[in-house]
This record gives structure tokens, C-alpha cells and sequence, in this order.
């Protein structure tokens, strides 16, 4: 019984993968909006059904892409120099980050965020629950750098202290993305200007 239970499981995972896979290549060949659930799950290799069973729209897969990069985000802000300061850490990992996604097939997923203009109707219905999930994200990263890694016991100060100096990142952040995103509307929108406004929004908070 446990042995099939591990069997439907991997085959779930392996199915949504193939979505998240698939929406990706799409995505970055024909556009958010030129592509079609059904496609999806053509080139997934399941039916549209199925499509439905793991996602409710075209727009919950987009968000699951983009919260599926935050692993990577934390990983950043742990690796970066132990005595830095705690925005300038986030500040320098959202950079490398910037970098490793802007260079890989990913990009044009992130540039459909924005299609429609700024900053896009896409994250503009999920833009509450994607903020908080980055500021989530941001706050444990932080913590585990300035308290003592993973498991430590803190005090709810020094949690307090995590919330607020994430908080204050991601206002930053999204403030570099939604300019960004006013630019690649108009065609324009590089790495380096991205880089560029992460620079600058941090900046505004010293």
C-alpha cells in the first residue's frame, strides 16, 4: 500500500513538473497571452482535464513559476558575505539572482508578468499573495543570518526586527520590478536596467 502511495505521488510530481515545464517553453516561444491551456497540455502530454486537476487557471501556473524561484532567492541571501549588512544582503542576492534568471530560458517568463502594462495584469490579481510570499521568504532567509541558521530560537523582537527589514526589501523590490516592467512595456527593459533600479531602490532606503 505504501509502495503505491509513493508511486501515485512521484507520478503527481512528475506530472505537474511536466506543466510547469511545458508552460515554460511556451511561455518564452509564443507569449502569455498567445498560449492556450490546451496547448499546455498538449505539450505537457496530458489532457486539458488533468491540466485542471493541478491548476485552477493560466495564472495560478504563472505564480507557481514565479514562487517556485524563491528557494533560489534564499539560497542567495545565506551565501552572501557573513558580516553584511542585512539589506545589502538581500539587495546583493536579488542581484545574483537577476543575473542567473535573466540569463537562463526563464526571462521571458518574468517579462510576461508585465504584458499589458504596468505592472501587468497577471501580477496585479496576484500581487498580494506573491508580496507576501516573497516577504515570507525574505524574513526566514534574514533570520537565519543574523540569529543562527535554521531551527535557532529566537525572541519575537529579534523575529519582529527579521519581518520589518524584509518588509522594507520587498517595497524596494517592488518598486524596481513595477519601473522595470513600465519599460519592458514600451519595448525596452534589460538586465542592467534591473540591476540598475535595485540599486537605486535600496539606496532610497540608507
Amino acid at each position: 500500500m505504501t509502495e503505491e502511495l509513493g508511486r501515485r505521488e512521484a507520478h503527481k510530481a512528475a506530472t505537474r513538473r511536466a506543466l510547469q515545464d511545458a508552460a515554460t517553453r511556451l511561455f518564452a516561444a509564443q507569449g502569455f497571452n498567445g498560449t492556450t491551456v490546451q496547448q499546455i497540455a498538449d505539450a505537457a502530454g496530458v489532457t486539458e482535464r488533468t491540466f485542471f486537476r493541478y491548476f485552477g487557471s493560466k495564472d495560478e501556473l504563472l505564480v507557481d513559476l514565479i514562487l517556485g524561484g524563491l528557494p533560489l532567492l534564499q539560497a542567495a541571501i545565506a551565501a552572501r558575505p557573513a558580516g553584511e549588512a542585512p539589506l545589502a544582503a538581500v539587495k546583493g542576492a536579488l542581484i545574483d539572482t537577476v543575473s542567473a534568471v535573466m540569463d537562463d530560458e526563464r526571462r521571458p517568463v518574468l517579462a510576461r508578468l508585465f504584458e499589458g502594462g504596468p505592472p501587468g495584469v497577471h501580477l496585479q490579481q496576484a500581487g498580494a499573495h506573491l508580496l507576501l510570499r516573497l516577504e515570507a521568504a525574505f524574513a526566514e532567509a534574514l533570520e537565519q543570518r543574523l540569529y543562527g541558521g535554521s531551527g535557532a530560537e529566537i525572541s519575537d523582537a529579534a523575529a519582529f526586527r527579521a519581518e520589518v527589514l524584509a518588509a522594507v526589501a520587498v517595497a524596494a523590490t517592488r518598486r524596481a520590478l513595477m519601473r522595470n516592467g513600465e519599460l519592458i512595456a514600451r519595448g525596452q527593459g534589460s538586465r542592467q536596467d534591473l540591476v540598475r533600479l535595485i540599486e537605486s531602490a535600496f539606496a532610497a532606503l540608507e
